[in-house]
């Protein structure tokens, strides 16, 4: 948020591998913990073994070679070219270092929590961690402590 008022943050990571993120108790943001972050190698890579052949002609326009210079200054106009055979794709194939993670959401203990932050202003101030399986005390600690200081600041 930019502005100067306390906010609840809140992270919830679910067995099924979502997430969904809460600022003041509203989801700003959901999705998949193996497809939005890097936890897991990538299933797919790009094939080592493939090249693109040296044939390929990517530009889509080239200069017409009919195209005649006139008094003054120049440039050929662009037509199609006839070569075009699209942007090159480099093949992917099946990661091998790649398996999927059914626990991708579980952690034996949380004995630490970090934050990394980048602010342009100082003064800001982080309190009141509280890490739970329990969404539903998540959400009623939140009320209780952002919800009081929310209310005193108007």
């Amino acid at each position: 948020q930019d502005d100067e008022f306390t906010h609840l943050y809140t992270l919830v990571v679910r067995p099924d591998n979502t997430y969904e993120v809460k600022i003041d108790n509203a989801r700003v943001e959901s999705g998949s913990l193996e497809e939005d972050w890097d936890f897991l190698p990538p299933k797919k890579i790009k094939d080592p073994e493939a090249k693109k052949p040296d044939d390929w002609d990517e530009r889509a326009k080239i200069d017409d070679p009919e195209d005649t210079k006139p008094e003054g200054e120049w440039r050929p106009q662009q037509i199609d070219n006839p070569d075009y055979k699209g942007k090159w794709v480099h093949p992917e194939i099946d990661n091998p270092e790649y398996s999927p993670d059914p626990l991708l959401y579980s952690y034996d203990s949380f004995g630490v929590i970090g934050l990394d932050l980048w602010q342009v202003k100082s003064g800001t101030i982080f309190d009141n961690f509280l890490i739970t399986d329990d969404e539903k005390l998540a959400e009623e600690i939140g009320n209780e402590t952002w919800g009081a200081t929310k209310v005193r600041e108007g």
